[in-house]
């Protein structure tokens, strides 16, 4: 009888993990252009609150609200003088920083920067049930940051100071896997650039989860979270970036981004495209010099293509 019951059990348990397995499939591998294209709506209202700015820039909270109840936050960014046309960056940062990576712009005039807020905030730790746990929550915001940065380029297009044609494109660190994405859905962008990123989603997830866990756990969430995020993942849409210019900019010492990654990414990507390789470990917000460094040279090469 025990015999029985732990047979019937074990089968049981297999079915579920099959159809557990199933689903993930589904969900994963699916056309997600039509859920991007429906939550992200129409602008229907904006909402501006200005908490700083100096003599030249003013720094403001952004809300737009879309007529499908899909809402925006963001930071803004803008020159004090209004009478003129200027670039502008939609900018994806680090998950640390989110909307306030304005007030990482460092050394940046007469350009428009729009900060993408992320609808879900970390935990200082994880587990494997805390994952587990926050998993579809998790997706799910990810997956509304390529609406929201198509209603935040609606919202750039509306403004009388912006020039539509010279619209910029940015992710670094956590944000930059969101770019290629963003760029295949809207092609209205003039650059399309990713600081510190590359593809192959579950190897990168692989890596930086086995910094800090066993290497059986990290093979799970790399394999269950590149699964989940297949839709988002860079090396769908590498070569659909083309003909809009393409920049990387990446740390030779990155310890959370690896060179494979980055050159695998890069190498599927189709021209018109540039690789920088800095001399530095991965991007924080405290490193100053490191940041100026990563914006001079993207400045130097939007010049080139005569976008700044």
């Amino acid at each position: 009888m025990k015999r029985a019951l732990l047979k019937w059990f074990l089968k049981t348990l297999l079915l579920l993990a099959f159809l557990v397995c199933i689903f993930i499939l589904f969900i994963s591998f699916k056309d997600y252009s039509s859920y991007f294209q429906s939550t992200r709506g129409t602008q229907a209202s904006i909402s501006i609150q200005q908490y700083a700015c100096d003599a030249l820039t003013q720094r403001s909270w952004l809300t737009i609200n879309a007529n499908t109840g899909f809402n925006v936050q963001a930071g803004l960014l803008t020159p004090r003088d209004s009478n003129k046309r200027y670039p502008a960056i939609i900018l994806l940062g680090g998950k640390a920083t989110g909307k306030y990576a304005i007030d990482y712009a460092l050394n940046i005039d007469n350009v428009i920067i729009l900060a993408l807020d992320y609808p879900y905030a970390p935990r200082e730790s994880y587990t494997l049930w805390t994952i587990l746990w926050d998993m579809p929550r998790v997706r799910k915001a990810l997956f509304d940051m390529v609406p929201s940065a198509v209603l935040a380029a609606d919202y750039l297009f509306s403004r009388d100071d912006v020039d539509t044609t010279r619209l910029i494109i940015l992710g670094y660190s956590f944000g930059a896997p969101f770019v290629p994405a963003i760029v295949a859905h809207d092609r209205r962008a003039a650059a399309a650039v990713m600081v510190y990123g590359g593809g192959e989603l579950t190897s990168m997830i692989r890596h930086n989860v086995a910094r800090y866990e066993s290497a059986w756990l990290s093979e799970f969430i790399g394999r269950l979270g590149g699964a989940l995020l297949h839709p988002l993942e860079p090396m769908i849409y590498a070569d659909k970036i083309s003909p809009i210019p393409f920049i990387m900019i990446n740390g030779a010492n990155d310890e959370q981004i690896p060179r494979y990654n980055t050159e695998l990414f890069f190498n599927a990507a189709r021209e018109p495209k540039k690789l920088i390789w800095l001399k530095s470990q991965h991007v924080r917000p405290d490193n100053e010099d490191l940041t100026r460094h990563i914006i001079d040279s993207l400045k130097e090469e939007l010049k080139r293509l005569k976008i700044l």
